[in-house]
């Protein structure tokens, strides 16, 4: 990592510690955010993959009025206005047990998720296709009509093919990365929006 890098890195570190956020990825959200209206107050949303809690703690500031319930394996300090769900994405009918907080649906999906990178460039981005595939999955079971979702990857070969994915089932898809994710990180998030069922 350059110098450069780095010291944006430790901004953002900084900025978190002082502002009170568990990670400097709640400024991503953030930003994406601002960038395409992403959460207004009073809608429901689900954070897969939560832990430490950025994510959730910027819901619980926007979405004040509305229902925020995050998911991960790693247990997480309770964030005020968040209900936390401890449990797999990939464990067998976990839409089930995400539904008891809101039978209705959700109106928004996110994930952050991205597992522990080995270095092989190939299988890191297969592996982030998985769990993006693995998100809209998820989706088809949990999200409402017109619903929105933002799901992580690492940029390659397999990112337009998760776009088209994403096109068979939201009327709009963006590719974005905001400003506090690193240049040469090859992390970006796939927005889609009016989501159209299956």
């Amino acid at each position: 990592m350059s110098w450069i890098q780095r010291r944006r890195s430790e901004a953002y570190y900084k900025k978190a510690k002082t502002e009170g956020f568990r990670s400097r990825a709640a400024y991503k959200l953030r930003q994406i955010d601002q960038k395409f209206g992403l959460i207004e107050n009073g809608i429901r949303i689900l954070d897969l993959g939560a832990s430490p809690g950025g994510w959730s703690q910027y819901c619980s500031l926007v979405n004040e009025d509305g229902l925020t319930i995050a998911l991960d394996m790693v247990p997480m300090s309770r964030v005020e206005n968040v209900q936390f769900i401890k449990g797999d994405i990939f464990q067998d009918d976990i839409w089930s047990k995400i539904l008891e907080f809101s039978p209705d649906g959700f109106d928004l999906v996110l994930s952050d998720i991205l597992m522990h990178t080995s270095g092989d460039r190939s299988r890191d981005q297969a592996n982030s296709y998985f769990i993006a595939k693995r998100v809209l999955e998820i989706c088809e079971h949990t999200l409402g009509r017109n619903g929105k979702a933002l799901v992580k990857m690492l940029q390659g070969d397999l990112t337009e093919e998760m776009r088209g994915e994403f096109k068979k089932h939201f009327r709009r898809v963006h590719l974005t990365k905001p400003p506090s994710s690193l240049p040469r990180s090859a992390e970006v998030y796939i927005l889609g929006e009016y989501y159209s069922g299956h």
